[in-house]
């Protein structure tokens, strides 16, 4: 009898850490896909309302100029990359968003076909140099644009 009882104290020690590591991971699991799902969906209506009521972009241009992109490049939505063509580049709008976008007066319709700029720059737009030509953009370089979506292609 002693040793049944001195077995099931063994097994009830060895056994009572793993299935408390168990608990806490799922419920540490469980609360951190929620917060993270909530975040999400803020994070997206944000960014919807933000889009439906335009916004300010601080933007560049790409293509030419001292990081010239060969001839047989891609965008990130696998494209032949055209400097001339009225594309742009942003982190998070969808692939094929059409965005207008002025600056200086001039407006031109561009369509979202690459990602970027990078963080880093503190850019949140990189536009072609076609579209950067026809909003006036190449002297300066950078300029703050308003953006309005205008839909998607």
């Amino acid at each position: 009898m002693n040793r049944i009882c001195g077995v099931l104290t063994i097994l009830a020690l060895t056994t009572a850490p793993a299935l408390a590591h168990h608990h806490h991971a799922s419920s540490h699991s469980s609360r951190h896909a929620s917060r993270h799902a909530s975040h999400h969906a803020s994070h997206h209506a944000s960014r919807d309302a933000e889009a439906s009521q335009g916004f300010t972009a601080n933007a560049s241009f790409y293509g030419g100029g001292p990081r010239r992109y060969e001839p047989n490049s891609h965008t990130a939505n696998g494209e032949l990359f055209n400097m001339w063509d009225m594309t742009a580049a942003h982190r998070t709008l969808p692939m094929g968003t059409r965005l207008r976008l002025t600056y200086a007066g001039r407006s031109v319709v561009v369509r979202i076909n690459d990602r970027g700029p990078a963080v880093w720059t503190g850019r949140s737009l990189d536009v072609s140099r076609g579209a950067a030509t026809q909003l006036g953009l190449i002297e300066r370089g950078t300029g703050q644009v308003r953006v309005q979506v205008i839909g998607k292609s």
